[in-house]
């Protein structure tokens, strides 16, 4: 990684725009593709290693703010390795969980490179391909939660919307930085081709209420809710704040249309019923979720390198269903830590470059409200190996890096 990007990223000649249209196609396709992940490796990781080598060719620019999310990364990654030797049996399977994670680890990292260089150009290329994306996948999920021609066995699943993903929580969850994206830009008067965009907002709070996931529609609520009062006490305008209560107050009458609509249909009033809840049979008691996350920790107290990768459904039955348990249990105390002081920085960067008056402080806020809630969602399920994540951890990186800079940026005399 060099500073001697310049030519070639920057498009100071006709081999050098080549390169940059080249190097945009690609993340957009990659993320455009990232709706189809069915299939392991995805059409989006097979694109990334595509993208990863294009800009690695130009060079890519290293900002000392991104160091310690490459510290984090690296001694959560390590500390999996470490405990991963002392596993007995299914080397395999074992040997796949450390490379998958060391693969999100390094998009991450690619993301808060990309985005730090040219914030505003490429995050805008980031937040088109990601709603493009959501909009196409909703659509699929909402045809087989529908049993549209016979979809239902393709894209849903026990009675779930979840498009072409495996997991309707993942699926659902996906959806929500896209959402935010849509929405903020909604709020701010921004959005272009409003038909369309409104259609394909309509498609993914559509898409997350079908997917039946209590944590999903948490963090969609959360998510929506602190973009809102973000909005609002960081626009100098009088004007705009008044937009924006309107649009609130109308937003909230509209969802709630929405979901009426939806309900008045019995088998999803039926559903919905059962999952509104906060604790299902299987979370209660002594040995459901919450019980065994409480039993594990006595244990791993004890064990400095955890159970190992994907060990701990041997000692409880089940998988513990919260990252911060999980990182403890997978990747040993050096991982747990790591992971800890991750989240905690990111948390810290974030609120700090929301609240810095730069040209993409919108971008930061459609990027950390989704985030904020998605780590939050760590307590109630494992969120480990969710791309999106590390794609919205490697973007707030990367905002933060670039805000840095901007902030010591010589300005011209008043």
């Amino acid at each position: 990684m060099n500073q001697s990007s310049g030519i070639a990223l920057n498009g100071a000649n006709s081999r050098g725009f080549t390169l940059l249209q080249l190097q945009t196609a690609a993340v957009w396709l990659m993320l455009a593709s990232s709706f189809f992940v069915r299939v392991e490796p995805a059409i989006c990781d097979v694109l990334f290693v595509a993208v990863l080598a294009l800009h690695i060719a130009s060079g890519l620019t290293l900002s000392t703010a991104i160091v310690p999310l490459l510290a984090y990364l690296f001694l959560y990654n390590f500390g999996a390795y470490v405990s991963s030797l002392y596993v007995v049996g299914d080397d395999q399977i074992v040997r796949m969980f450390v490379i998958t994670s060391s693969y999100m680890a390094v998009t991450a990292i690619f993301f808060a490179f990309y985005v730090a260089h040219d914030p505003m150009r490429r995050m805008a290329t980031i937040r088109n391909a990601w709603i493009v994306a959501a909009a196409i996948v909703s659509f699929l999920g909402l045809l087989g939660y529908f049993d549209v021609a016979g979809t239902a066995d393709v894209f849903a699943y026990k009675l779930r919307a979840v498009g072409t993903f495996k997991d309707p929580n993942v699926f659902s969850t996906y959806l929500i930085p896209p959402g935010i994206m849509l929405l903020h830009s909604f709020l701010l008067g921004t959005q272009q081709r409003k038909v369309l965009s409104s259609i394909a907002f309509v498609l993914i709070l559509a898409a997350i209420f079908l997917a039946f996931s209590r944590g999903a529609w948490i963090s969609f609520i959360f998510s929506a809710a602190l973009a809102v009062a973000f909005t609002f006490l960081l626009t100098p305008s009088v004007k705009m704040r008044g937009r924006i209560i309107v649009l609130t107050i109308f937003g909230i009458i509209g969802i709630v249309a929405l979901l009426a609509l939806l309900l008045s249909i019995p088998e999803i009033r039926s559903l919905f019923l059962d999952r509104f809840t906060l604790v299902k049979d299987y979370d209660a008691g002594e040995m459901g979720r919450f019980g065994n996350q409480l039993n594990s920790i006595p244990l791993l107290l004890v064990r400095p390198l955890g159970f190992g990768p994907l060990q701990f459904h041997f000692y409880f039955g089940q998988d513990p269903h919260n990252t911060f348990i999980n990182a403890f249990a997978a990747y040993g105390w050096l991982g747990g830590f790591a992971y800890m002081l991750l989240v905690v920085s990111t948390l810290v960067i974030g609120f700090k470059t929301v609240f810095m008056r730069t040209p993409w402080q919108n971008y930061a806020i459609a990027v950390f409200c989704p985030l904020l809630a998605t780590l939050l969602q760590g307590v109630q399920i494992d969120t480990d190996h969710w791309r999106h994540l590390y794609w919205l951890l490697g973007m707030m990186w990367g905002l933060y890096a670039a805000s840095v800079a901007y902030a010591v940026k010589p300005r011209p005399a008043t």
